[in-house]
């Protein structure tokens, strides 16, 4: 895909949204159909290797899952924060967002975790909370922030350590939103990201520290310049 292809990816989640937002119920099956057209993207031990490099010397170091639509797809653009902030953009990685069996390659589990992860227990419950809760969670988005992307620490990626050849599994999760307990739900969007998975056996850690955006707290839009180039800032 062309920069220009990826920016109307963006745009056109925008105007879904937006749509919706403005009170047009029937965008709300649209929105789930696209949210439950896949159900992970997987990352490679190499891919992270290369974030890696471009975001040595960076204090905070995030990579960016922005959300687009392409020819009734729904698909993820994912950018380093250093990349994103500088708009270098030829360093996009286009990820689908599909149904079809991760395929894996099981590694021994790292003991090297230095931040403490959620359980495979935990990421099951909050994937299974999204997977039934997910059409409330879209009414609950009429109003305020409904995310355009999710910002993920590196770390979740780094700490799985994977060789290059090896994938990690990223899914949708609802946890809860400590800015939004007075809500009638108050949980939010997240990426969970597990090391190993089979029809047997799943990672007994998984990582959970990724954020949908907006709102925009603790940085701002201009780190985010594929949302504002792209015309599909809120």
């Amino acid at each position: 895909m062309t920069t220009e292809n990826i920016y109307q990816a963006i745009r056109n989640w925008k105007t879904l949204i937006k749509s919706y937002q403005s009170g047009n119920s029937v965008n709300e099956t649209e929105i789930l159909g696209y949210l439950n057209q896949g159900t992970h993207f997987s990352v490679s031990g190499e891919e992270i290797k290369k974030w890696k490099t471009d975001l040595e010397n960076e204090d905070t170091k995030k990579i960016h899952a922005y959300v687009g639509l392409d020819n009734g797809k729904m698909k993820f653009f994912l950018i380093d924060s250093k990349s994103d902030k500088e708009a270098r953009f030829d360093t996009i990685i286009i990820k689908e967002f599909t149904r079809e069996s991760p395929d894996m390659k099981l590694q021994e589990t790292s003991s090297l975790m230095v931040s403490p992860p959620i359980t495979s227990e935990a990421a099951i419950n909050r994937n299974f909370r999204w997977n039934m809760f997910c059409t409330q969670w879209i009414k609950a988005q009429q109003t305020g922030d409904f995310f355009q992307l999710i910002s993920i620490p590196f770390s979740d990626y780094e700490l799985l350590e994977l060789e290059n050849d090896h994938l990690c599994t990223s899914f949708f999760g609802l946890t809860d939103d400590l800015d939004r307990k007075n809500s009638d739900f108050p949980y939010h969007i997240e990426i969970i990201t597990v090391k190993d998975l089979t029809i047997y056996e799943m990672s007994k850690m998984a990582e959970n520290y990724s954020t949908p955006r907006p709102p925009f707290t603790v940085d701002t839009v201009e780190d985010y310049q594929l949302l504002k180039k792209s015309g599909a800032f809120l």
